[in-house]
């Protein structure tokens, strides 16, 4: 009998705990599944993102089959950054009812990455929601701004949505076709005083001054100019330019690439980046420039000792 007693009264207690919790609290506890689209989007037929965060707005539209980001400045955008956000606004869904009750919202919603959303397609307004926070599984609450109710997204990546400018920016900086060069010229003013040139010989060889090249450290050096990309932009203008920190150029026949770095005095530390060709001036930071401003012994395989 008191076995009983103490199973009953255990019962009670769960049950004045989920009334508290749930009832006296004033959320609403939905298991209602929706299963249902917040609108019906064609990735190939959506022309234009709208993304503000924080008061920052960001812009993407399509022009020319070309995704550009066209506020809040006029650049290309990052392909990929931006298939990702068309994925998920073709494909994700509605799931359930997370909470009707506003005193709970802020359990939700994402007070610093609550990216509101606006879809347009051929043109027309398609729909606009309010990313939440991030769940696992690519599951992410949202709220959509005529609604007084959170919701259970699935198949919906906040983390696409929230990036910051420069990461949906286009990095590309150059192509360069490294099989028509024959000559390349290192220099620094820095206390490196580099000063040296690597050119092919008749057999094709790369030498620097009748030394050969190692194949393989040119040939991953090379390689990173086939689609050389930047880490960081630098959208300030100028006018003048000090005396480089290190150049590097580029030659062969029917081209000649000239990349300059200028240090910056920053943290952590960077060099600016200038392009012959490219009005963009574009940030490497210590490590991505040091693969670029190589000294003779980072291409000279060690002579073998006697």
């Amino acid at each position: 009998m008191n076995k009983n007693i103490k199973i009953l009264l255990a019962v009670f207690a769960v049950l004045i705990a989920v009334y508290f919790l749930f009832f006296r609290s004033g959320e609403k506890v939905s298991t209602e599944k929706i299963d249902a689209k917040l609108f019906v989007a064609d990735s190939s037929k959506i022309d234009k993102i709208e993304i503000v965060k924080n008061s920052e707005s960001i812009t993407f539209e399509k022009q020319n089959n070309q995704w550009k980001i066209t506020k809040p400045i006029s650049y290309n955008a990052d392909t990929s950054a931006v298939y990702a956000m068309l994925k998920d606004l073709k494909n994700f869904m509605l799931e359930s009812v997370a909470s009707e009750n506003p005193a709970k919202f802020s359990g939700y919603l994402d007070s610093v990455n609550n990216a509101k959303v606006t879809t347009y397609q051929e043109g027309k307004l398609l729909g606009t929601f309010i990313l939440g926070k991030a769940q696992a599984n690519d599951n992410t609450y949202i709220q959509k701004p005529d609604e007084n109710r959170i919701l259970l997204a699935s198949k919906l990546t906040a983390g696409n949505f929230t990036k910051q400018l420069k990461d949906y920016r286009d990095k590309s900086i150059i192509s360069v076709s490294t099989f028509g060069l024959n000559k390349i010229t290192f220099k620094s003013t820095d206390s490196n005083n580099v000063d040296f040139t690597a050119a092919k010989d008749s057999l094709n060889l790369w030498k620097v001054d009748g030394d050969s090249v190692s194949t393989s450290v040119m040939d991953g050096f090379l390689r990173m100019f086939e689609n050389l990309k930047s880490e960081d932009f630098k959208d300030t203008t100028m006018t003048t330019f000090p005396t480089p920190t290190y150049t590097l150029t580029l030659s062969g026949p029917s081209q000649t690439t000239v990349i300059n770095l200028y240090k910056e005095n920053s943290e952590p530390p960077a060099f600016i980046t200038q392009v012959s060709g490219v009005n963009q001036l574009f940030r490497f930071y210590a490590g991505m420039a040091g693969q670029i401003m190589k000294k003779k012994s980072d291409l000279i395989p060690p002579k073998p000792v006697k």
